[in-house]
């Protein structure tokens, strides 16, 4: 039996709707701000560990992807191609979204009419202000171990180190590497 595509929109408009009257519910029941703070805060944790199992999911993810994809392709030219092709469309949605962001930004003015005083210019903001240079950043795209990426969710990392296991296993015999690509 299969299911319908609408069935899943269903469920997700559903699920918005419960969501919004369970949230509308707990503002209009809770006596002040303190108590719905704390509902507020049991709702979190359902957000929380559902936002940790997508980010658990991720690594993983981009690892058995980029491997299996690059030693499937085989030729090294094939793959400077697609990921010719893939970083041109990166560029231009990210100078769309860029231009879309400028457009909105100028045309509704979101927070003008705040007045939240602007700090000094000379504050502590505690941000780590140092410099990258190219040197780190070449360094920091290699991981010192594939486990140590996977477990700090260093997606260049696992990217950079994906790409050198798919061209190692492309480069093996076929027939030695199928089990491997599969799994």
């Amino acid at each position: 039996m299969t299911k319908k595509p609408n069935s899943l929109v269903r469920w997700i408009m559903l699920a918005m709707v419960l969501g919004i009257a369970v949230g509308y519910a707990c503002n209009a029941l809770a006596p002040d701000a303190a108590a719905a703070r704390s509902i507020a805060r049991y709702f979190n944790i359902v957000t929380d560990v559902f936002l940790r199992m997508i980010k658990m999911v991720v690594a993983p993810l981009v690892f058995a992807t980029l491997v299996a994809g690059v030693a499937s392709m085989g030729d090294a030219k094939a793959v400077g191609r697609v990921g010719g092709k893939a970083l041109g469309w990166f560029i231009c949605a990210s100078l769309i979204s860029l231009a879309l962001g400028l457009l909105f930004v100028n045309l509704l003015q979101p927070g003008v009419a705040l007045g939240l005083p602007l700090p000094d210019a000379h504050a502590a903001t505690s941000l780590k202000t140092s410099s990258l240079n190219l040197g780190d950043f070449v360094t920091q795209l290699v991981p010192t171990s594939f486990a140590q990426a996977m477990s700090t969710n260093a997606i260049l990392q696992i990217l950079v180190f994906s790409l050198f296991f798919g061209f190692a296993i492309a480069a093996l015999p076929r027939e030695a590497t199928t089990s491997t690509v599969r799994f």
